[in-house]
């Protein structure tokens, strides 16, 4: 089985190391990479309506799955000292609790919104001081907040690969 590093992910960080241990800014990196890759694979084929589509009466549909993720690593990006690429109006639409048939922005737009906040999460793990301190439940420092970001896309891309099966669509990976 070959593997595959997430485009624009440098290998020579990843093997490079000496006595065999990765340093944290390359493992987020390259884990925001990779949930990148995923993400993007998990919404492939998938149609506007289908994005906005609420699956057994009360499943939030992918586009929120998507605009969340959006939104909360846009406040990822200010934890981490930077500034955060989203639209206001995603605040109320895609906050955890929200959901359901909404008035939601075109998906391409949500994409998009979601990959200039990718482009700036990644831009932060390079530069963020790792041990600032974080007033947050799951995290307390800049630097458990940017690995906490990979598991939590990788939370909704579990959802979304769900949502996928529902649809008829073929679960990738």
């Amino acid at each position: 089985m070959t593997s595959r590093r997430p485009a624009g992910i440098r290998s020579a960080g990843l093997d490079a190391a000496k006595d065999g241990r990765m340093d944290a800014r390359t493992f987020v990196t390259y884990m925001l990479g990779v949930s990148h890759d995923r993400l993007r694979e998990a919404v492939d084929g998938v149609s506007e309506t289908d994005a906005r589509r609420v699956l057994a009466g009360r499943l939030t549909p992918i586009i929120w799955q998507v605009g969340h993720l959006a939104l909360v690593d846009g406040i990822y990006v200010r934890r981490a000292g930077g500034d955060s690429p989203v639209p206001a109006r995603y605040a109320e639409l895609f906050k955890q609790g929200s959901g359901g048939e909404q008035d939601y922005p075109p998906f391409p737009e949500v994409w998009n919104v979601f990959g200039a906040t990718h482009r700036a999460l990644i831009d932060r793990a390079g530069g963020a001081d790792y041990q600032a301190p974080v007033d947050a439940p799951s995290y307390k420092t800049v630097g458990e907040m940017l690995m906490y970001s990979s598991y939590h896309r990788g939370y909704h891309i579990g959802k979304i690969m769900t949502l996928r099966s529902l649809l008829g669509k073929a679960v990738v990976r």
